[in-house]
């Protein structure tokens, strides 16, 4: 299911994949122990954190929801319209056949909501082989665990706990 404040999947595409990837290399660049240390934390590898193509979004970041390709939306504790605030925390992709379907925003408190970028599909995430045993998984880092000690070999289906967007 897609989002329903999306106006243009391209364009959302095209600046959700730049933002993860932007993301993906500000964790990996200097001066960023606090968000590699709350992954390992997490008991997360560097190997695997570089598979999943996790990253780091440090400062919170305003844009404009139409150059994202987005219709109004209202977010808890940032009201201003025609506005997308992409809050900090670690930036996990969901990305199926080298298609980016959701982009989530995990602050560095495991135990806090996450949030899942508007335009995204609100679908959980479902990772490894379909065709093997579901595990049933309740938060982001849970299942990124999971998955990443199982290997491929079972499929894990992640739900998130989301913040809620006002309507």
């Amino acid at each position: 299911m897609v989002d329903d404040h999306l106006k243009d999947p391209d364009l959302w595409r095209q600046k959700a994949r730049a933002f993860v990837t932007r993301s993906h290399r500000h964790l990996w660049g200097k001066n960023n122990e606090d968000p590699q240390v709350f992954l390992f934390h997490q008991d997360l590898s560097n190997p695997f954190v570089k598979q999943m193509h996790l990253g780091w979004n440090k400062h919170g970041q305003e844009r404009t929801l139409e150059k994202w390709g987005l219709e109004s939306v209202v977010q808890k504790n940032h009201p201003l319209p025609g506005k997308l605030f992409l809050p900090p925390g670690i930036v996990v992709p969901y990305i199926v056949e080298k298609k980016l379907i959701s982009v989530f925003i995990q602050p560095l408190d495991p135990s806090a909501d996450t949030f899942l970028v508007p335009g995204s599909s609100e679908d959980s995430l479902l990772l490894g082989d379909p065709k093997a045993p579901v595990t049933m998984v309740e938060g982001l880092f849970e299942g990124l665990r999971l998955f990443q000690e199982k290997d491929n070999i079972q499929c894990i289906r992640i739900r998130p706990r989301l913040i809620e967007l006002q309507d």
